[in-house]
């Protein structure tokens, strides 16, 4: 059921709004908060995405709570009586509660004030409305009350979010939303593209105007990144992707963010169940493919990547600069290993999918099909009883030994001791010999 669409039904009305809500996880809590708020006498709403979602028809696994009043301390109180565990931030005025797989987020209602553009805000206890006005779009802006009836009833939407959500629009709360805070740039393409959106008109201006004006200057590093993987972990993260690229707001951030060809390229791949992108990483090889080892570098210093990230970064330009040399027929499988074999295995995969060149993406292939298919039976210890004397020859004589079970040269263990036999005699532990 829509309620912005089709209204409350008689059973619905029956139902208190968070229940609509809440899984199995997560009831046991939400049931103690909702009787400890009415003990203490405390207003307690739910406020944000569930409600956003919940107007929609839509399930929301996470539940966001603003206490008018001391939130951190109800929080305390609620871990307390159903034995769960709670972590404060008190600058913030937030806790979330933890039981088994289930945890609520509470927030003090508060009133931000931003001292400049692209701070963190500086937040002061408030109320509900106050609460409300600093959150990002409007249709983040409503809230429903713990101990509500009705559903409809109990709405509180002072910004008028539920006409956004019938119009299908994202609209900012006040003109300076994307000046204070220029995350929520990010933001407004995720949402516009997880729910089909547009941007409302003056929104759009905005945006635009953010963009031309750099604001995410103003932003360190790793906040962009945080806004960017939280983009990435959408259902369909080449959406909100490529809107950032075709908006110029990656190139506000890193000039050298404008090509979108690859991300396209690894989208039609996924789409056509040709591949399956398990985490962020695959989407950030094919950002990053296009780019210099410099701009590279600079990527990664801009938004201050951590280890997994800036490796991937730094494979993609690595392997996109490797195409002249793959791209040939006929290439010997060793070659390829020798070529391939210290990448990631999934910035090859995700590479074989967004290269330009044919036979570039075909030798990629030959080389995943053959991937782990071709090590050795014999390992360092059995090289070593076998007379190989300990150090670089080891390595050596495995890497040969890999190279020839590649080429198909030997074929089984009694072939591989031969070869070792015969290098060990001449004292040749790393050229190939033929056999």
């Amino acid at each position: 059921m829509n309620p912005l669409s089709d209204g409350p039904s008689p059973g619905a009305c029956a139902l208190t709004p968070i229940e609509s809500l809440v899984d199995r996880d997560n009831l046991p809590l939400y049931l103690a908060l909702k009787e400890l708020a009415s003990e203490l006498g405390l207003s307690v709403f739910l406020v944000g995405g569930p409600v956003r979602d919940w107007l929609l028809g839509l399930r929301s696994r996470d539940l966001d709570f603003v206490v008018e009043g001391d939130a951190a301390a109800l929080a305390r109180t609620l871990a307390d009586r159903v034995g769960g565990r709670v972590t404060s931030y008190s600058k913030f005025g937030t806790a979330t509660v933890a039981l088994g797989s289930g945890h609520l987020d509470l927030v003090t209602a508060r009133r931000e004030v931003y001292p400049f553009p692209g701070s963190l805000p500086e937040v002061e206890p408030s109320n509900l409305a106050d609460d409300l006005a600093r959150r990002d779009f409007t249709i983040n802006a409503m809230a429903l009350h713990l101990e509500g009836g009705d559903p409809m009833a109990s709405l509180v939407d002072p910004l008028g979010g539920q006409e956004d959500l019938r119009l299908g629009r994202i609209r900012t709360i006040h003109s300076q939303s994307f000046q204070h805070d220029p995350t929520r740039l990010f933001r407004a393409l995720k949402y516009e593209q997880r729910l089909g959106f547009g941007l409302e008109e003056g929104t759009g201006k905005q945006f635009q105007a953010a963009v031309a004006g750099k604001y995410c200057d103003t932003v360190s590093g790793d906040r962009i990144r945080r806004e960017l993987e939280k983009s990435l972990e959408e259902k369909d993260p080449a959406k909100p992707i490529l809107r950032a690229l075709e908006t110029g707001l990656l190139a506000s951030v890193f000039p050298a963010l404008v090509h979108g060809e690859q991300v396209g390229r690894l989208a039609a791949a996924t789409l056509d169940g040709e591949f399956e992108v398990s985490d962020p990483i695959s989407w950030i090889v094919a950002l990053a493919y296009p780019l210099s080892t410099g701009e590279a570098e600079g990527l990664i210093g801009r938004l201050n990547m951590p280890g997994g990230w800036a490796r991937a970064v730094r494979e993609a330009v690595r392997l996109r600069h490797l195409e002249p040399a793959l791209n040939g027929p006929g290439m010997a499988s060793s070659e390829l290993n020798r070529k391939l074999g210290d990448f990631d295995i999934r910035t090859v995969a995700v590479a074989a999918r967004i290269t330009g060149q044919p036979e570039v993406a075909r030798n990629l292939e030959r080389f995943l099909e053959e991937y782990g298919s071709t090590r050795p039976v014999l390992n360092g210890n059995d090289l070593l009883e076998m007379g190989v004397p300990p150090g670089p020859a080891v390595g050596r004589a495995l890497a040969s030994l890999r190279d020839l079970r590649i080429d198909r040269k030997i074929n089984t263990e009694e072939e591989e001791r031969e070869w070792v036999r015969g290098m060990v005699s001449s004292k040749n532990y790393w050229t190939p010999r033929a056999t």
